[in-house]
């Protein structure tokens, strides 16, 4: 399955945060909600405009409203009091639409920036993880290559070649547990000797 992605600029470079599945339709305009964290609105090709509440659902739209039969080619927020905040839509007819943005959409929940900040940055981290894992499974696989044995081996050659295999699959589990929390750096791996 095709991704179309958002990318957030992230220590290493851009990373992707959110993803959508696959369309046909192009995104032409996008802007954050000048009120809730968690809100930003897409405009498509197709004139419609996609409106993502972070707090609701992160793997799709929370609605999507038809603005206009040609493409959305700008969205500005605009605010006009704590009470009224208004969307300016612009269409490739040049035609302007103000649209009110209704209260759930303007008004952020108590902890919404918190929560939002919690999960960018969880986010980021579970890129990063998924980064450095992938790395290093690449030089595991360089380095761990099968070696074709040149003669038979002995029962001592093998039992040392199968502990050497335990323990490096002990070491291995150790930084898998201390990357997800669940083990101390400092813990020692007993090894088999």
């Amino acid at each position: 399955k095709q991704w179309y992605q958002r990318r957030v600029r992230g220590k290493e470079g851009e990373s992707e945060i959110l993803q959508t599945s696959r369309s046909n339709v192009k995104f032409t305009a996008a802007s954050w909600s000048l009120t809730r964290p968690g809100v930003f609105y897409i405009g498509k090709e197709d004139g419609n405009i996609d409106v993502w509440d972070l707090m609701d659902r992160s793997h799709e739209p929370s609605m999507s409203q038809n603005i206009s039969s040609s493409a959305v080619t700008s969205l500005v927020p605009y605010r006009v009091s704590s009470k009224q905040v208004l969307l300016g839509v612009g269409d490739n007819f040049g035609t302007l639409h103000i649209l009110e943005v209704p209260w759930s959409l303007r008004q952020p929940s108590p902890n919404e920036l918190t929560a939002m900040s919690s999960y960018f940055d969880r986010e980021c981290s579970r890129i990063d993880y998924y980064k450095d894992r992938d790395a290093n499974r690449k030089t595991e696989v360089v380095d761990s290559a099968p070696q074709i044995p040149t003669a038979l081996e002995t029962s001592e050659e093998e039992e040392e070649r199968l502990k050497k295999s335990f323990n490096n699959y002990l070491t291995m589990e150790k930084e898998f547990l201390v990357k997800l929390g669940l083990r101390k750096e400092d813990d020692p791996v007993e090894l088999v000797h």
